[in-house]
């Protein structure tokens, strides 16, 4: 004959403990949506007042050249010229968008294989040297005298996360003035450091730069071509290795971006 096993009865004191941990852990999930729902509606703001501004100068444009079939070419030209400009803001907005939702997504893996670090900075810097937009910036590579680190990376990806560190010491920093790739190997791990000396962050932004709906300065519109995405994609793209990455920064000072790479 089977015996049959009562459920322990809990007292009353064990019945108000789990109560109050449930509580708490409704509590905290609730805390979790809140928050979420609030970064999103940040979001969907900042991509609006990115979306008029260029749509509003499109629809201005239509606009003139419609009413003025004898425009003279001089103008018209100018005004396809904006057109273009504002369509490919659009359209940065819109990859970088995609982008960030297929590295935030863990069912799309990172195509990881085996680099020599040092080889794919110096690549990469090399493709820099070679841009024409860096021409009026001092452009300097630091890497370790001796050894070689491999790290399982996806190239692409991690590249990526260069161009956008590299762009974003350009455009926060002025004629003259150095952009420094350094690489160095830790005993677990290989960091990778971008510096520029540029204008800095100030501390009260600091914490929040690598939020997707944070914006440095309220006023940014997206006609340098940026989407001001590029930090919360780095961010995405480096976690999703298993990495870390960070900022210093002193306004007037300069800036500079870590990252750390775990060596397995």
């Amino acid at each position: 004959m089977k015996k049959q096993y009562e459920k322990p009865v809990l007292s009353r004191q064990q019945l108000e403990e789990e109560l109050v941990e449930t509580n708490a852990r409704l509590l905290q999930a609730n805390e979790r949506l809140e928050q979420m729902e609030q970064t999103r509606m940040e979001l969907f703001s900042n991509l609006s007042h990115d979306l008029r501004s260029p749509l509003t100068a499109l629809v201005s444009s239509v606009g003139l050249l419609k009413s003025d079939p004898e425009m003279p070419t001089e103008h018209r030209e100018e005004l396809l010229d904006l057109m273009e400009r504002r369509l490919r803001s659009m359209q940065t907005l819109i990859n970088d968008m995609q982008l960030l939702t297929r590295v935030e997504n863990p069912q799309i893996p990172l195509k990881l294989q085996p680099v020599d670090m040092g080889a794919f900075l110096e690549e990469f810097f090399c493709e820099c040297e070679t841009d024409g937009k860096y021409g009026e910036r001092k452009l300097e590579l630091v890497l370790p005298s001796a050894g070689k680190a491999v790290v399982a990376i996806d190239p692409e990806q991690m590249a990526r996360v260069l161009d956008n560190l590299f762009t974003n010491a350009l455009k926060y920093s002025s004629r003259g003035t150095k952009i420094t790739l350094e690489g160095a190997c830790e005993e677990s791990a290989y960091l990778i450091r971008v510096r520029d000396e540029g204008i800095g962050i100030g501390s009260e932004d600091l914490p929040r730069i690598f939020e997707r709906s944070y914006r440095v300065s309220k006023s940014r519109s997206p006609e340098d071509g940026s989407s001001g995405l590029g930090l919360a994609i780095a961010k995405g793209i480096v976690e999703k290795h298993g990495g870390e990455i960070g900022c210093e920064s002193s306004l007037g000072k300069g800036t500079v971006f870590e990252i750390r790479l775990p060596i397995r």
